[in-house]
């Protein structure tokens, strides 16, 4: 593994020399090399992986999805305590068991260690705001790399585990080790 990772630094070294054709071609070639090393680094530390998933997504503002497809938007526990005092529903989660409790009492705070108010997708133009449509809003405005969060808080609803996404005429590609996408048709 170490030696494909060397390989490909100098490969990049190379490609920062390369010019018109051989550019091109060497840039396509490191993109499908980039692609397969990071499937091979993630089988080779799934195990590891696997263990920080999600500690990211449960950061205060970015949001958290049930299985069953339900979303919720994360506040810190000063903001549930902020949002309970104010008489606003905010609840607190089990991610483990996919639960949810409605915070009654101040006490409750204490239950939990993640705290959340349900998630409405914001509307577009009166339109469907189909993974699709978001895509192709994205890229008409240019963006060709997002992040996950982002994406979720624009409505998008396919699933992003893969490290390849296809949405109609889109494929999204998920850098590595990290949980931004590029968009590409």
């Amino acid at each position: 593994m170490q030696k494909r990772i060397k390989g490909f630094e100098e490969l990049q070294e190379d490609l920062e020399h390369a010019v018109d054709d051989d550019h091109d071609r060497l840039a396509k070639k490191l993109d499908h090399l980039s692609l397969e090393l990071e499937e091979d680094l993630y089988e080779e530390f799934e195990d590891q992986l696997e263990n920080n998933e999600g500690q990211d997504d449960l950061q205060s503002g970015s949001l958290y999805s049930f299985s069953d497809g339900f979303t919720w938007k994360i506040v810190s526990k000063k903001e549930a305590k902020a949002l309970f005092n104010k008489n606003q529903e905010v609840f607190g989660l089990n991610t483990d068991e996919e639960t949810e409790g409605v915070i009654e009492d101040l006490s409750d705070l204490d239950a939990y260690e993640v705290f959340a108010v349900e998630y409405k997708a914001p509307k577009t133009n009166g339109k469907a705001n189909s993974d699709e449509a978001i895509l192709d809003l994205l890229y008409a405005k240019g963006k060709r790399e997002i992040a996950r969060t982002d994406l979720q808080k624009m409505g998008f609803k396919t699933p992003l585990e893969a490290s390849k996404v296809k949405v109609g005429k889109y494929s999204l590609y998920k850098a590595m080790f990290s949980y931004t996408y590029t968009i590409k048709r």
